[in-house]
């Protein structure tokens, strides 16, 4: 796999700027993947993290704050106690199936290098809005293609992703059966039809939506516009749905 990165001025030319793309649930091993994707959003990078990491990234990205502070909290304002913040972190390696990831903090003038995991590494850039790169080896060796991946729910202008309980809780929705809009994109008919990133789908045409199969599968046989139940900060409401 690709070689460990140096922070020099040809390394620099090494190195991919990424965004979160999205937080699903691996079907396959119930294990969280988050997706960093390139600036077309056309391949994207997974990296399989635990559920833990996976609650803190998804309340960063949906913008919820816990009422004390979490571990990644606690880091962010020891950092800035020290008159630290994060420049950037960078994606570098794979080693035996596992990704390796460099934190590079500025602290009096100067940049100082640290070994992370990349799930705390992103979560923490995101805390600071710093950016995050990624070794283009690495990339170019590992990234999927999102198109391929495409179904009726991203044609829509929906990213969606299994309601685990930690999500669920974080949501103060007391179930776990669903699909979790993680993502509504700009100028699509999803946000035409008044959909927001956090809504849980939980009824589309009268019949229970189950998990994120379950919806798909609901959506792709809608021919015609169809009413749904959604799940949005504490209340249930309905809306009329468009998918094609």
């Amino acid at each position: 796999m690709g070689e460990r990165v140096a922070l020099d001025a040809r390394g620099e030319k090494d190195l991919l700027q990424v965004k979160v793309y999205k937080l699903i649930v691996d079907p396959t091993t119930l294990q969280p993947v988050v997706f960093l994707a390139d600036s077309l959003q056309e391949r994207a990078l997974p990296i399989w993290i635990g559920p833990c990491e996976a609650n803190a990234l998804n309340m960063e990205i949906e913008g919820i704050n816990p009422p004390r502070p979490l571990t990644h909290d606690l880091m962010v304002r020891m950092m800035q106690k020290a008159n630290a913040k994060v420049q950037r972190i960078i994606i570098t390696h794979s080693k035996e199936g596992t990704y390796y990831a460099t934190l590079v903090m500025e602290r009096g003038g100067s940049l100082e290098e640290i070994d992370a995991r990349p799930s705390d590494s992103i979560i923490i850039a995101l805390k600071f809005k710093a950016p995050i790169f990624v070794s283009k080896t690495l990339f170019r060796e590992m990234a999927v293609s999102l198109e391929e991946e495409k179904g009726v729910e991203e044609r829509y202008g929906l990213t969606i992703q299994e309601l685990t309980p930690l999500l669920a809780q974080s949501f103060s929705y007391k179930s776990s059966r669903g699909a979790l809009v993680s993502d509504v994109r700009e100028g699509s008919l999803a946000e035409k039809d008044g959909l927001h990133r956090g809504d849980i789908f939980v009824e589309v045409g009268g019949s229970p939506v189950e998990d994120v199969m379950s919806l798909k599968g609901s959506l792709a046989k809608i021919k015609t516009p169809v009413p749904a139940k959604i799940f949005r900060k504490g209340n249930f409401l309905s809306v009329t749905i468009h998918p094609k």
